[in-house]
């Protein structure tokens, strides 16, 4: 936590400068009206673009229950009561005298008048609302509650000696208003008992690591995108002048990503901070931590965070993408005009945006075989990892979603994780290598040797039971038939308890219609010698099942379709 708590510091440092403007939340709130209520013009109310006025204006909620700084609030029919608050809370931050003058333009207020002029606006989208008094805003004749805020901000009623977190020996007790880094890990009860979110940090140390956290949260600089979620990038930087990396970090927000033309990979905003880091030479000095939360109003909810991420990382990672052609989507948000076959959408495959961030940036890894097994099982069976509709097992059987049981994508996949260093088994050759054209016994038996998940013997019985499956669903289509198939869309998988009944029905219409030839005697003999090398304790689970019986019948279809029978 003291790392988080240092990021957020060098923050607030690098723009102390801009405490006021950093404060000002009219830059991160959707603002695209604003109507002003002039109380010396008969509280005539004007409507004007929000670039034409905003910057005369200083917002600030100073919390979800508490209101707003100043007279300057989000319409709706609780302005009137917004605007008493406000005043309330300049109160609480001006000297005797101002607050008597406060007091005097306060008592002149008609509310009545101000509901009235605003109420012809209230339909409108995105709408703010500004008291002004003689001309001005209350921000521009009371610029001293914001700054007297500001610097009460990170008051407390506990101050001792002690040793800041950052600073060292100092009075300390001031308080960050970081509530998730103490409060919300004690028991329940005692979250409600405590009073005090206190960390070890003096006066000026609190104050700017509020304000960090105020620019980190309150700004898009810091904000990204990856793999369908949201995080603020949080960096750790190593360097005496850090204002240069987030002078990088403007220059990626502002640019106009409509004038880009170049190809982004893994994200567009993530990749070109990264080139300029790279570009600048700051890229060995600085590490960055993926911060995955949700921000409502004033709250932060954060959810997990992957740290120390050196920028060399996103190079590779990115790199390898490019390399294994890899979409960091999934398919099915992809235009039918765009998709493209030989790409491997990864979000298929891993829909857990978080897990796949872990992996590809090498916090998380897959220790066994059976996690990836299942997951290409799903691929095959339903399409993608969120498809919760099983489709008819004899059109995959058949290979008529032909981009989910295409093997060598598959192999490919795990390449790629392979590639990333995440598996902790040698994902070579483990479900797909290349054949030549031959026999398809041939084929098979290659295979059994250089596919990692066909050497297990039952895995071999039912790749073999797929081969002759195909050849004989094949040859009762020809005759009108579809017994075969109608019958493996009702047992909807097959597994090691189903596979005798899935080749007593395969024999059985092989016999009906009159199945025969060289090529059904070989596969015949294929399955019947894999069947006799399986022993009674030779397991495998469901999911290996199906993507050896898919792969046979795949691979069978494949064989004939380049021999140029079908």
């Amino acid at each position: 936590m003291a790392d988080l708590v240092k990021i957020f510091y060098d923050v607030g440092k690098a723009y102390a400068d801009e405490a006021l403007y950093n404060y000002n939340q009219t830059h991160s709130k959707r603002i695209d009206k604003i109507v002003t209520i002039d109380m010396d013009k008969g509280y005539e109310a004007k409507v004007y673009d929000r670039d034409a006025i905003v910057d005369r204006f200083f917002l600030r909620v100073t919390s979800s229950n508490g209101g707003n700084l100043y007279p300057f609030l989000y319409l709706s029919e609780k302005s009137v009561d917004g605007i008493k608050k406000a005043f309330n809370n300049m109160r609480r931050f001006l000297e005797e005298d101002k607050k008597r003058e406060l007091q005097k333009i306060e008592e002149q207020i008609d509310y009545e008048r101000v509901q009235e002029a605003i109420a012809p606006y209230m339909n409108e989208k995105n709408c703010y609302v500004g008291l002004l008094y003689q001309g001005k805003t209350f921000n521009e004749l009371f610029s001293q509650v914001a700054t007297n805020y500001i610097q009460n901000v990170c008051k407390s009623d506990i101050e001792v000696d002690g040793d800041c977190y950052i600073v060292g020996s100092s009075r300390i007790g001031y308080d960050a208003r970081l509530n998730f880094c103490s409060v919300n890990e004690l028991p329940a009860k005692l979250q409600k008992a405590t009073k005090f979110r206190l960390l070890p940090l003096s006066q000026e140390a609190a104050c700017l690591v509020k304000q960090g956290f105020e620019k980190i949260f309150e700004e898009n600089i810091f904000r990204f995108s990856l793999f369908g979620l949201s995080y603020y990038l949080l960096p750790t930087l190593f360097m005496e002048n850090k204002r240069l990396f987030f002078d990088k970090l403007q220059e990626v927000a502002q640019e106009d990503s409509a004038t880009l033309k170049e190809k982004y990979i893994l994200e567009r905003k993530l990749e070109r901070l990264v080139k300029k880091l790279e570009e600048s030479d700051l890229a060995q000095k600085v590490l960055l931590s993926f911060l995955f939360a949700k921000k409502s109003n004033n709250a932060v909810d954060l959810y997990q965070m992957i740290e120390d991420v050196a920028p060399s990382r996103i190079s590779k990672a990115n790199q390898l993408m490019g390399e294994f052609q890899v979409q960091p989507k999934a398919s099915r948000f992809v235009k039918k005009s765009e998709y493209d076959r030989k790409m491997l959408y990864i979000r298929d495959y891993i829909e857990d945006g978080l897990l796949l961030a872990k992996l590809v940036f090498a916090k998380e890894n897959i220790p066994h075989p059976e996690v990836i097994e299942g997951i290409i099982a799903k691929k095959i069976l339903f399409g993608s990892v969120a498809n919760q509709e099983k489709r008819d097992f004899s059109l995959v059987v058949s290979g008529y979603f032909a981009d989910d049981v295409d093997f060598s994508k598959h192999q490919r996949f795990v390449d790629f994780l392979s590639a990333l260093g995440v598996l902790g088994f040698d994902g070579r050759n483990y479900i797909y290598v290349e054949e030549e054209m031959e026999s398809f016994s041939n084929i098979a038996k290659k295979k059994f040797e250089e596919v990692e998940l066909l050497r297990k013997p039952r895995a071999r019985e039912l790749y073999a039971l797929g081969a002759l499956t195909q050849l004989v669903m094949k040859w009762q289509y020809a005759q009108g038939s579809e017994s075969l198939a109608k019958y493996l869309d009702s047992i909807g998988a097959v597994t090691m308890q189903n596979a005798d009944r899935v080749f007593r029905k395969v024999y059985e219409g092989a016999r009906k219609y009159g199945v025969g030839g060289k090529e059904y005697e070989d596969l015949l003999q294929l399955y019947v010698d894999a069947k006799e090398a399986v022993k009674n304790e030779d397991t495998i689970s469901i999911d290996q099942a199906n993507i050896a019986f898919v792969m046979g019948s795949v691979d069978y279809k494949k064989y004939k379709e380049q021999k140029g029978e079908e």
